[in-house]
């Protein structure tokens, strides 16, 4: 008995296609996923995205950014004067400044690593980046400056100190590699700035709020699509293909409701971000409210989506957990993506997550205006309108073929 019951399942798991690939293709992918994004999270792995100014223009300047667009590990790229402002705007993430000839004596670091402070991670880890450069490639620097406090502390050196001393830091210059013993040595030779926001907001909070808005989103309208199998299977649907509007009326109907239960969920994450944590939405309520309907929409008529593609609640059930999980880890809603590595980092865009975060962080952390907010419209309405289109055909098409 043991042994036919054990069989009669095996056999109901081979017949139906979609649960066998939910059981055995999906939880690998899923695995192969989260690899990818935590794995790449360590600091060697980080593929970071630097804009690099040089603001004056020596041989030896010229040499440290020619190193710098050499490292592996940035993807670098020559900025003319307006670094900050491409860090702030998203385009970079962070940006590597030369902003005084690198010498034995300075008032000031001559390096300025600049990032956002939304995220400051990739600052931290362009910044140690750097120094290791300085340690290995220009240890010369560093002898150069010691030498000089040795001599401020001690008095002028003699000729043939002098002498030696160049000598030696002529052989440093020359020198392929820098000795292990320099850990901390040129830590000196540079300075973090991390660019505030726009308005009084906090980075993580600012950021976490869209990211789970559009987490749960996701979540509760594909739980809620999932609706459509059981009227489907119930005859439901076979009984308004008679009607004029056939069974379009009750796929628009689930949508517009999920749209609005997505809006009323958002508006309960930004109300408790602004009464606890002081993000202020209400100021930029026209742009937020367009794009948390947009991502509303998004979400609702991707989980009607996949309600038609299923014939199965079990099977919907499993296959929304992964959509979204997927589509969750992918497009930035667990990790930042300037975290994953530069594949999967360009792939989050095709993903509803990455768009509606970047959506929001526009809004609230760099306080842009319609022009720049157009563009994460435009594509979420895009999704939105596909994903409705092809709902209402493959409802209509299953119940008849049904």
């Amino acid at each position: 008995m043991i042994r036919a019951v054990a069989r009669v399942m095996w056999l109901g798991l081979l017949r139906d296609r979609g649960a066998l690939m939910l059981a055995f293709v999906l939880p690998p992918l899923l695995f192969f996923v989260f690899a990818e994004v935590f794995s790449a999270a360590a600091d060697e792995d980080l593929a970071l995205r630097v804009a690099l100014e040089d603001r004056v223009d020596t041989a030896l300047s010229r040499d440290i950014l020619g190193h710098l667009e050499a490292l592996e590990g940035l993807i670098a790229q020559r900025a003319d004067g307006n670094a900050a402002d491409r860090v702030r705007s998203g385009e970079f993430d962070a940006a590597i400044v030369i902003r005084d000839q690198p010498s034995a004596e300075f008032d000031r670091p001559p390096l300025l690593v600049i990032g956002d402070a939304s995220r400051s991670l990739a600052a931290a880890v362009v910044a140690g980046r750097v120094q290791r450069l300085l340690q290995t490639e220009f240890p010369a620097l560093e002898a150069g400056r010691s030498i000089a406090l040795v001599e401020a502390l001690a008095g002028p050196y003699t000729a043939a100190q002098s002498a030696a001393l160049n000598a030696a830091l002529a052989a440093m210059r020359e020198s392929a590699a820098a000795e292990e013993a320099q850990v901390d040595g040129n830590q000196g030779f540079i300075e973090q700035q991390l660019l505030a926001p726009a308005a009084g907001v906090d980075a993580g909070v600012s950021y976490y709020a869209g990211a789970v808005a559009i987490l749960f989103l996701l979540f509760s309208a594909f739980q809620g699509a999932i609706s459509l199998i059981d009227e489907r299977n119930s005859g439901i649907l076979d009984r308004l293909v008679a009607g004029p509007g056939r069974t379009h009326p009750l796929v628009l109907g689930k949508g517009l409701f999920l749209t609005f239960q997505g809006l009323a969920q958002a508006s309960l994450i930004f109300l408790l971000a602004w009464w606890i944590y002081g993000l202020d939405w209400t100021s930029r309520f026209g742009p937020w409210l367009l794009t948390t309907l947009l991502a509303a929409s998004v979400a609702a008529w991707l989980g009607l989506l996949l309600a038609s593609l299923c014939s199965t609640r079990q099977q919907a059930q499993t296959a929304s957990a992964f959509v979204v999980l997927i589509l969750s880890a992918v497009g930035g809603s667990m990790m930042p993506r300037f975290l994953m590595p530069g594949w999967l980092r360009e792939a989050g865009w095709l993903t509803p997550n990455a768009w509606a975060i970047e959506s929001w962080q526009d809004i609230f952390w760099r306080q842009a205006g319609v022009a720049d907010l157009a563009a994460g419209w435009l594509v979420l309405a895009g999704i939105a309108l596909v994903a409705m289109l092809a709902s209402l055909a493959l409802t209509a098409r299953m119940t008849l073929e049904k």
